[in-house]
């Protein structure tokens, strides 16, 4: 009988657990400058040449609130005929008490990046990114101007320097 209070007491210790774990981590608060729409304008130069766009940046939580699916599209012009599209998952790992965000985008390209939160008015999003042949480290860094307005640059690592290959302004 003392087992089977014993194994019943475990058992709902196990799932009491489970359903606290459930529950979305509150540092994930500090994702919510990401959500909603944002309208953003800005330059790129991947390629070596410099290419201007407009996009739409939308951030939604899902799966219980513990990401942040956050869909780029960048609209279709003259000087930029093959527009860029992607989509960031942003969420927050416990174990190692960092922001972890993983991209995907219309080249295939993508990226799986680790933050350590705001410091100050500033995220920086640092990691591997993946598009082609090559494979450079890559740094996102975010400055919020205000609380309608975001400065976003997209550096990548060349020669041991750090070289921006984007930089765009979003406003709400």
């Amino acid at each position: 009988m003392k087992l089977r209070y014993a194994a019943l007491s475990l058992l709902i210790c196990v799932a009491a657990s489970a359903a606290e774990s459930s529950k979305p981590s509150p540092a994930l608060q500090a994702l919510n400058m990401f959500a909603g729409t944002w309208k953003c304008k800005g330059t790129q130069t991947m390629t070596g040449v410099e290419i201007p766009y407009t996009q739409t940046v939308t951030g939604k939580w899902t799966l219980d609130g513990h990401w942040l699916d956050v869909q780029v599209v960048q609209q279709k012009s003259a000087s930029n005929p093959a527009p860029s599209n992607g989509r960031a998952l942003m969420g927050w790992d416990a174990g190692s008490r960092t922001y972890v965000m993983a991209w995907v985008d219309n080249s295939g390209g993508y990226e799986n990046a680790t933050s350590l939160g705001w410091q100050g008015d500033k995220i920086s999003w640092e990691g591997v990114v993946h598009f082609g042949a090559m494979s450079p480290r890559g740094r996102d860094i975010f400055i919020k101007a205000s609380v309608r307005k975001i400065i976003h640059t997209l550096e990548l690592q060349q020669d041991g320097k750090w070289v921006e290959v984007m930089n765009e302004t979003c406003t709400r």
